[in-house]
């Protein structure tokens, strides 16, 4: 029988222990883990984060009030950040999958982190008609940070994780719908008029 032997970062070790679905401990749980993702499709659906949502309403908010916070001190909060804290930063979204490595030092977000944002960003702004379209951006990338981290994302970390993925990705969506939403305003204040045809000989 094949064994296999890896080294788990703190990160991967802290999830790991926090996943209350897999019973076991230590090899025995990361064994029963991958029994679980085999037979079990590892992505929630649309109406599972909606209920998420509602459930973690306070957190998800005081999460959104961090990463606002941080906008009141500078529009432009990655600049002030040193070189460590932005490869801590990489690191940790590299190891629970919300980011790849598309070069040396160089991240994109994951195909997974990308689509489900799509998803969600579409229905947050769908259920809150009157939320502005950067800060469903910011709730949709602060719900994903805290299901990609099992709960084991510090504040910090999703504060920080949802600014650096917006800022350099995730906000062009956000823009988008903002264009959308104000050509739909105008098409209603607008409607098309009606020409009378022209009748013929007069």
């Amino acid at each position: 029988m094949p064994k296999v032997c890896i080294d788990l970062s703190d990160i991967e070790y802290e999830i790991l222990k926090n996943l209350t679905i897999i019973e076991g401990e230590g090899a025995g749980k990361l064994k029963n883990l991958l029994r679980h993702y085999i037979y079990t499709t590892p992505e929630l659906k649309s109406s599972e984060y909606a209920l998420k949502r509602t459930e973690n309403k306070k957190e998800i908010e005081e999460n959104l009030q961090n990463v606002w916070d941080t906008y009141e001190i500078t529009d432009y909060p990655t600049e002030n950040w040193s070189e460590d804290r932005i490869n801590k930063l990489t690191s940790d979204l590299f190891e629970i999958n919300a980011l790849m490595k598309v070069g040396e030092r160089q991240f994109i977000p994951t195909n997974k982190f990308r689509s489900l944002f799509k998803m969600l960003i579409h229905d947050i702004v769908t259920e809150n008609k009157n939320i502005n379209e950067y800060s469903a951006a910011c709730v949709a990338s602060i719900q994903l940070l805290m299901e990609f981290g099992a709960g084991t994302l510090s504040k910090e970390t999703i504060r920080d994780g949802t600014i650096f993925i917006n800022e350099g990705w995730m906000f062009a969506y956000a823009t988008e719908i903002k264009k959308a939403r104000e050509f739909m305003k105008t098409k209603k204040l607008f409607p098309k008029i009606k020409i009378p045809k022209i009748v013929s000989g007069q």
